[in-house]
């Protein structure tokens, strides 16, 4: 809501040890959200409407865990190598999954 989602997104993906509420409010103000602000958005109604249709989309499509890929019609469960994954999209682009 703060329009920096991906600042706090990369500051969180390289902290180490737990992730506990005030370790991210501390990360937060790191980069700059006014953390008062963030606690409140948190509690907005739409963003768990949002999360909760995320969370059955996930289901539906049998996502366990990250990372998880569809790809064309294809869903791909788990990591793949970089050079498989430019060869699934290429194959999606092209009509072939």
């Amino acid at each position: 809501m703060q329009n920096k989602y991906l600042a706090l997104h990369n500051a969180l993906m390289e902290s180490s040890g737990k992730l506990d509420r005030d370790r991210i409010m501390e990360i937060a103000r790191s980069v700059g959200l006014d953390v008062a602000q963030l606690q409140k958005d948190m509690e907005d109604p739409k963003l768990k409407a949002m999360i909760d249709r995320n969370m059955a989309l996930a289901s539906a499509l049998g996502v366990r865990g990250t990372p998880a890929f569809v790809i064309g019609s294809q869903f791909v469960p788990g990591a793949v190598d970089a050079d498989t994954l430019k060869q699934m999209i290429a194959a999606a682009r092209k009509g072939q999954t």
